[in-house]
């Protein structure tokens, strides 16, 4: 691009303000404004004019990266001003990790931005950095079946972590070193927080792949101390591999992954993986009809939980349904539990935590409600069903979770056209990659519900046909040796 003079540039910044404040005027959306930069000021890069759209200063931009790298634990940003202006004039092309923290913070994907050359290696996480400042999960933009681009960005955020810790070994060596489990630390906390925000089975690969980089520094010397964190962190990335097979319907792989991450928590000393791991088996054996054993995985969990919120989480996925499944005799218990399970979340003076690892109220009514449809009560199913589905971003999998036992409840009460529409509302948010197992279980129980009467309904055979129509889910091979010195 020819120089352009500084008084020039004074007056395209100008001419730019005047442009975004028509299209406000107008209730342009972002997109539109940042194109009419770019059309009617042809001197301008896309990436100068999404900024102007936005009204913000090259110090705003900075600051706004800096928080996502911080949100992410990508590293620390060293974007200053002199940078952002050579990106901005086309004078030198930003790496990935810029690219990708500017679509995020700018709403837009890289060809939007005149970032061509990096359309399938980015990550456009649509919402702006506001949302990642209460560390909860990223926000995801909706996307088909058939969208590759968006598996492309996905791969791209994911590939990053692991590549972080790859390079830390590039530099340390194969055994690894502190910046080695610094950025191991990093990446599980970001999967641990970011669970829900990929499909299942994308991410499974990614925690596989990482879990083997931990597994081929363990078979090298280390020092105890190094070796003891190793054996946790291999211990939490085992808890979710094993939540991931979970949720891909490969139960005997999420019962040994699960095994092993107890096994870890119990080398290490580490009391919470050893009760989350436990927790998770007990769901699993719910899951697998065996109420009485799940039951007994909880007990054993419950004596190694140490917060309040944690013995909330054991008690809503171990006993409450278990206790549920056994039927009316045990029906004065699981009112029991449901109560004390309340009042354990109320009493955490750290509130809820988010994550796969963490647990919230959302979390415990949508358990308090499955609880209650099993045991018959139809109306108090309803109201926490309502009361989950509310607390929740539509298209995450608790809310798809939560709508869909609000369906069941209103099939329950004879509105069989309400709850079908319910269902198909699921189906249209949620893209079958992303849909996990959990999920589609609850969608054959609806419609199992359903069909109960001869007549249900065209939106029950719609819903019937979807559901029919949905693609398996592809399960993840062996990837990762188990990290402690046994195969699964």
């Amino acid at each position: 691009m020819a120089t352009i003079s500084r008084m020039r540039r004074a007056e395209l910044s100008r001419r730019a303000q005047e442009i975004r404040r028509q299209g406000q005027r107008q209730q342009w959306p972002l997109q539109q404004i940042a194109s009419a930069i770019v059309r009617e000021l042809p001197q301008v890069l896309p990436l100068e004019a999404w900024r102007w759209a936005l009204g913000w200063s090259r110090a705003q931009t900075i600051s706004e990266i800096a928080e996502f790298y911080e949100r992410t634990r990508i590293g620390e940003s060293l974007l200053n001003a002199s940078m952002l202006c050579k990106y901005e004039h086309g004078e030198i092309t930003p790496g990935h990790d810029y690219t990708a923290a500017l679509c995020a913070v700018y709403q837009a994907d890289p060809a939007q931005l005149g970032l061509h050359h990096s359309t399938t290696l980015v990550p456009h996480m649509g919402g702006g950095s506001r949302a990642y400042r209460d560390g909860r999960a990223l926000p995801r933009p909706r996307y088909t079946d058939g969208d590759s681009m968006t598996a492309d960005h996905d791969n791209a955020i994911l590939a990053a972590l692991r590549d972080s810790v790859t390079l830390a070994l590039e530099v340390e060596g194969p055994a690894g070193g502190p910046l080695a489990l610094e950025n191991l630390a990093a990446a599980l906390a970001y999967y641990d927080v970011n669970y829900s925000a990929f499909p299942p089975g994308l991410l499974a690969i990614e925690v596989h792949r990482t879990r083997a980089l931990v597994s081929g520094m363990l078979k090298l010397p280390q020092l105890d101390g190094a070796r003891v964190e190793l054996r946790r962190l291999a211990g939490w990335l085992s808890a979710l591999v094993g939540n991931l097979a979970f949720h891909l319907s490969d139960y005997p792989a999420a019962a040994i992954h699960f095994a092993t991450a107890a096994r870890l928590g119990t080398a290490v000393g580490d009391n919470d993986l050893i009760c989350w791991s436990l927790g998770a088996q007990a769901m699993t054996a719910y899951t697998g009809n065996r109420p009485v054993e799940a039951l007994e995985l909880a007990q054993q969990a419950y004596e190694y939980a140490e917060t309040p919120l944690r013995r909330a989480q054991i008690l809503a996925w171990g006993q409450l349904r278990s206790l549920a499944y056994l039927g009316e005799s045990s029906r004065s218990d699981a009112a029991l539990v449901m109560a004390n399970a309340q009042r354990k979340l109320e009493a955490d003076p750290d509130g809820e935590r988010p994550g796969r690892f963490g647990f919230d109220r959302a979390e415990l009514q949508l358990h308090l409600a499955e609880t209650n449809l099993q045991l018959g009560d139809h109306a108090a199913a309803r109201g926490h069903a309502e009361t989950s589905r509310r607390s929740l971003p539509v298209g995450r999998p608790g809310w798809a979770a939560a709508t869909l036992v609000l369906a069941r409840a209103e099939a329950a009460r004879g509105q069989l056209s309400d709850a079908a529409a319910l269902g198909i509302e699921v189906l249209d948010v949620i893209p079958a990659p992303a849909l996990r197992e959990t999920s589609r279980v609850r969608l054959r129980d609806l419609n199992h519900d359903l069909f109960t009467v001869a007549s249900p309904g065209v939106e029950a055979e719609d819903l019937q046909d979807r559901i029919r129509a949905l693609p398996a889910l592809m399960l993840v091979g062996r990837i990762s040796d188990e990290p402690n010195g046994q195969r699964s």
